[in-house]
C-alpha cells in the first residue's frame, strides 16, 4: 500500500463521474479508481457485479443529464467527435479488462448506454508496475484525465489528477528496487515473429487503395427528436490516380440542427442530395470488389454498410493498425496523427469536413507507402 494523500488535488467538474468497480479490484493496493474518486468531488465510486438493484447507480443513470459509457469497441465514438451541449454523466468500469467486460455484459443498462472511447496520447505509466494487456490500455485515472481534458476544454487542465498516480508508481518502483520483491519483478515480453508491416501491405496494394471518409447526420443522444445517425456525405479517393468520389445523400430523417455546422456543408445542399439508391449505384461504379478500402475508424463504414452500401471485403482501419505498428502513434483524431508526423496536406479537393479529413487520410497513406519505398 502507498499513501498518496499529500499529492491529492481537488478538481471540480461539470461532468458527473460514476465509477463502477469490480469487487476483485477493490483489494488491489495499486488501483486508481479510489484515487480518482477522492480527487474529483463530483464523482461516485460503487463496487459490485450487478448494479440493477443499486439505488445510487440507478438514480445517477436516471438523472436528466445524458449518460455515456467510457468503453471501447464496436459502435464507440471518439470522445473528440462528440457534440455535447450540456454536462454528462460519464460511466467508467474499473478492473482488469476481463473484469470490465464482465461488468458491461452483466449489466444491460450499461451495455445500452451510448459508448465513447479515446486513443491515449502516450503509453500508460501504469505499465511500469502493473502489466497492461496492450500498449493502448491505460489505468482508470489516466483514462479520466484524457477524457475530462476533452469534455471540459474551458476548465483548468486535468493533468494534476495524475500527480498522486505518478507518486504511487515511483514509490512502487523504488520499493521493488530496494526490497527486490519477486512480485514486482517484470518479465521481459517475448518478441513474436511479425508478418508484413503496415507500410508493406499498403505499398503492395497501392494501385487498389481507396481512401474513404463519411459524415453523418447525428443527433444528441438524449434529444427527444433523436434519430439514429445516417450518412449524408460520403467521399473517397484513389490515391494512385487521384480519382475522386463524392456523394451527398439527402437525410432520410429530420436534419439535426447542428449537423450542417459540424460537417461544414449547408443544409440546403444536404436537402438537395441524392437518394440512397443513387449513392449505392455510383459507389459500385467507383469502387470494385478488389479494392482495398482505407478508413480511420470503423464508425462511418459501419453506418454505410447498414444502409446497404457494398464495401469491398478488404478494409484497413489505420487508427487500429497504427496502435500496433512500429510507429506507436496511438493518437487521437486523424488530424492529430498527421500533425504529429509533420505531414503536409494538400488543399482539400472536396468541400466540408469530409473533404478535409479525406485530404489528411491521403497524406497519411501516401507517407506510409513512401516509407516502405
Amino acid at each position: 500500500m502507498v499513501c498518496y494523500c499529500a499529492q491529492l488535488p481537488r478538481l471540480p467538474t461539470r461532468t458527473r463521474v460514476l465509477v463502477l468497480q469490480h469487487p476483485r479490484e477493490r483489494s488491489v493496493g495499486i488501483g486508481t479508481a479510489r484515487m480518482a474518486q477522492l480527487a474529483l468531488p463530483n464523482s461516485l465510486l460503487r463496487v459490485g457485479i450487478d448494479f440493477a438493484a443499486d439505488p445510487v447507480v440507478q438514480a445517477a443513470l436516471a438523472e436528466p443529464a445524458p449518460s455515456y459509457l467510457l468503453f471501447p469497441g464496436p459502435g464507440a465514438r471518439d470522445v473528440r467527435e462528440l457534440a455535447l451541449e450540456q454536462p454528462i454523466t460519464l460511466v467508467v468500469v474499473d478492473g482488469t479488462w476481463s473484469q470490465a467486460r464482465t461488468l458491461v455484459r452483466l449489466n444491460p443498462a450499461l451495455a445500452a448506454l451510448p459508448r465513447i472511447a479515446f486513443t491515449p496520447r502516450r503509453r500508460s505509466v501504469y505499465d511500469r508496475i502493473r502489466r497492461e494487456p496492450a500498449d493502448f490500455c491505460v489505468s482508470t485515472i489516466e483514462a479520466l484525465t484524457e477524457v475530462l481534458n476533452v469534455l471540459e476544454p474551458d476548465s483548468a487542465p486535468f493533468d494534476p489528477l495524475l500527480v498522486p498516480f505518478f507518486a504511487m508508481v515511483e514509490r512502487q518502483e523504488r520499493f521493488a528496487t530496494e526490497v527486490a520483491a519477486s512480485r514486482h519483478q517484470r518479465r521481459e515480453r517475448k518478441t513474436r515473429a511479425r508478418g508484413p508491416t503496415l507500410a508493406m501491405r499498403l505499398a503492395a496494394a497501392w494501385p487498389r487503395l481507396v481512401c474513404v471518409q463519411g459524415e453523418a447526420n447525428g443527433w444528441p443522444a438524449r434529444d427527444p427528436a433523436r434519430h439514429d445517425p445516417e450518412i449524408v456525405h460520403f467521399v473517397a479517393c484513389r490515391p494512385a490516380t487521384g480519382e475522386l468520389y463524392e456523394a451527398v445523400i439527402a437525410p432520410r430523417h429530420a436534419l439535426a440542427p447542428l449537423t450542417p455546422r459540424h460537417i461544414e456543408l449547408p443544409a440546403a445542399r444536404l436537402a438537395a442530395g441524392g437518394s440512397v439508391e443513387s449513392w449505392q449505384r455510383s459507389w459500385r461504379a467507383f469502387c470494385p470488389d478488389d479494392s482495398v478500402v482505407i478508413q480511420w475508424g470503423s464508425f462511418y463504414a459501419s453506418l454505410a454498410a447498414a444502409e446497404g452500401l457494398t464495401l469491398p471485403p478488404r478494409r484497413i482501419d489505420l487508427r487500429g493498425e497504427l496502435t500496433q505498428s512500429s510507429l506507436r502513434l496511438r493518437g487521437g483524431t486523424l488530424e492529430d496523427c498527421v500533425a504529429r508526423l509533420g505531414l503536409s496536406i494538400a488543399p482539400p479537393a472536396l468541400e466540408g469536413r469530409g473533404g478535409r479529413r479525406l485530404a489528411a487520410l491521403i497524406a497519411l497513406v501516401t507517407s506510409l507507402c513512401a516509407s516502405e519505398g
